[in-house]
């Protein structure tokens, strides 16, 4: 009899503690000791909590993540652009010291071109210098594993520019040029000179060449922290998928533990976590079917669902973003290519009866000055020709079209010379889809496009060039036409929408040597300029203030890339709220020979 009543002995709840007994055995006292509704109540706010606290815990460990890794990223742009100030601080302060050698005859210009050094560049180098001493101190520089050699850099070359400045100053006050004569000019130049190409000149051109080495291990870390970025993005979102996943089981093995009069709200809110973890759809919401416990539990599911549902929207947008750029960036460059292709066939069909009108017009010229020649001698041996050739020579006013006829001829020669520079034109812009880099004359470029958008600049624009001695580059020219096609057409349409002042409108274009390796083309228009909020994102993909149909947002994109990614070089913009706005193009004049290889 006792060992039949034994089971009988057991609570009720017995049969689900023992089958989770090797789990769950600690929660037996404190279940036990509980009434049926405490136990629901008690299960409800632990699921509740640990659903909440494990998609919190997921949303701070990946924030904490992300932001970790954004804070690096930010640093490495940071040490980028300190080390690209200091390099042009460098490049800048030699070239004006070199300018003083021709300059020791030209007192004024002398003094203004020295101002540069001490009043611009050398404070700039000394600040630039501090902020690297006191960012390779900081914890974010000493607790990441760098291959920039920074502090080696900066401990190698303390005080260089001090000493260099110091040496310069010094030589400029023994170089006493007044009053100005030409012994003293001679020997101003041979000092500066000898300074020019001395040790600590050399050793301060160092700095610029060490610094080459500096940025692209720099650079190096700044595509380690982008991919850290990336990684940091991808665990994010794993973290809250994980946190998710773990708060429903959690929540499901809770559930069981409570009541058998839960089972079917439970089961129901079950059921759609499993369905939105097998389809990720996000879309579904639990059933709410009391408004005890479980009701807010199934809230508070619904709610986390909408919040995951907007992660992964956020995500979804910024792919899709993505693909819409790489999208319409193919796009834009078909319609380009088939446009030189259809343009390199106009201009072939038209260059064919060109040339054969510019070929015959130089015999017609002839054939006509042999007539014409002919007619005066004949005018000369008969005096008094026959009525009938007189009257004939008076109807056709004989004596204007002897002399209008070359003018005709020579007007048709000019012409036709137009056409054929203007087939030309289109056949340079129509190399859109080169393979391999070659020698570009930047100045041929401009003017062919210049030429191109003829009827254009005619509408009461003014364009003035002013070009610099500068060699070809190495490049793309079909790509280099679009570029200057693109920035002169915006520079265009400023000048036809908001040209409020009394100027005629302007488009200047300058160009220039920079250093050994770099030219610089300047386009620059007296327009109503761009807002400082508009002028940070005109290089951003889709980015335009134009009427919808009227501007893709892609030209500026497009030409950025071209010339940062496709040559190497920099696009940059100047421009201010009623003062006219200004493009500065940097082309390296021989590309790399990685960059030549990738394109």
């Amino acid at each position: 009899m006792a060992s039949q009543n034994q089971p009988s002995d057991l609570p009720p709840v017995s049969k689900d503690i023992v089958i989770q007994s090797n789990v769950k055995s600690w929660l037996s006292p404190i279940l036990n000791g509980l009434s049926i509704g405490s136990k629901i109540k008690c299960g409800y706010a632990l699921a509740l909590g640990v659903g909440i606290l494990g998609t919190t815990i997921g949303l701070l460990l990946g924030d904490h993540y992300q932001r970790e890794a954004l804070h690096r990223q930010e640093t490495a742009f940071k040490e980028l652009n300190l080390l690209y100030r200091l390099q042009t601080g460098i490049l800048q302060t030699r070239t004006h010291q070199q300018q003083l050698i021709p300059l020791a005859a030209t007192p004024d210009l002398y003094k203004e071109e020295y101002g540069h050094i001490t009043k611009v560049h050398m404070p700039e180098i000394e600040r630039v210098w501090s902020e690297l001493e006191t960012y390779v101190k900081t914890n974010d520089y000493l607790k990441e594993n760098h291959t920039d050699h920074i502090p080696q850099f900066l401990q190698t070359y303390n005080g260089v520019p001090q000493t260099y400045t110091r040496e310069l100053a010094k030589l400029l006050q023994q170089l006493d040029l007044s009053p100005l004569t030409d012994a003293k000019v001679v020997t101003a130049r041979q000092q500066l000179l000898k300074f020019t190409n001395s040790e600590l000149a050399l050793k301060f051109d160092g700095i610029s060449d060490e610094l080459v080495s500096v940025i692209n291990d720099s650079y190096e870390d700044l595509k380690i922290a982008a991919t850290a970025f990336q990684l940091a993005e991808q665990l994010r979102i794993r973290l809250i998928v994980a946190s998710i996943l773990l708060s429903v089981l959690i929540a499901t093995l809770l559930a069981l533990l409570t009541s058998r009069t839960i089972t079917h709200p439970i089961q129901s809110l079950t059921n759609i976590a499993q369905q939105v973890t097998k389809e990720s759809n996000f879309d579904l919401q639990a059933p709410i079917i009391t408004t005890d416990e479980i009701g807010i539990l199934a809230t508070a599911f619904n709610q986390l669902l909408q919040r995951v549902k907007s992660l992964l929207a956020e995500q979804k947008a910024a792919a899709v973003q993505q693909q819409q750029m790489q999208e319409a960036q193919l796009l834009q460059t078909e319609k380009m290519s088939s446009l030189g292709r259809m343009v390199a066939g106009v201009a072939h069909e038209i260059n064919n009866p060109v040339n054969f009108i510019y070929g015959n017009l130089d015999p017609a010229i002839q054939y006509v000055d042999d007539l014409v020649g002919l007619l005066q001698t004949y005018r000369q041996e008969i005096a008094s020709p026959p009525p009938v050739v007189q009257d004939y020579a008076t109807e056709i006013d004989a004596e204007f079209l002897q002399e209008d006829l070359p003018k005709v001829l020579h007007s048709m020669k000019f012409g036709a010379e137009r056409v054929r520079q203007i087939v030309l034109s289109l056949k340079n812009f129509s190399r859109l889809d080169e393979v391999e880099a070659h020698a570009v004359n930047l100045h041929e470029c401009i003017d062919s496009t210049l030429l191109i958008l003829n009827s254009r600049i005619k509408k009461g624009v003014t364009v003035k060039c002013y070009y610099g001695d500068i060699p070809s580059i190495q490049g793309f020219s079909g790509s280099l036409y679009q570029v200057f096609m693109n920035i002169i057409n915006n520079a265009l349409d400023a000048l036809e929408e908001q040209h409020d002042n009394q100027d005629r409108p302007l488009i200047e274009i300058s160009t220039e040597r920079q250093d050994n390796n770099c030219v610089v083309v300047r386009i620059a228009d007296n327009g109503s300029g761009i807002a400082p909020e508009i002028l940070e994102r005109i290089f951003e993909t889709f980015f335009t203030t134009k009427a919808r149909g009227v501007g893709t947002g892609l030209g500026l994109s497009i030409s950025h890339q071209i010339v940062v990614e496709k040559h190497g070089g920099q696009l940059t913009c100047k421009s201010e709220v009623g003062s006219g706005t200004e493009f500065i193009v940097s082309l390296p004049i021989r590309l790399q020979s990685v960059k030549v290889l990738s394109t």
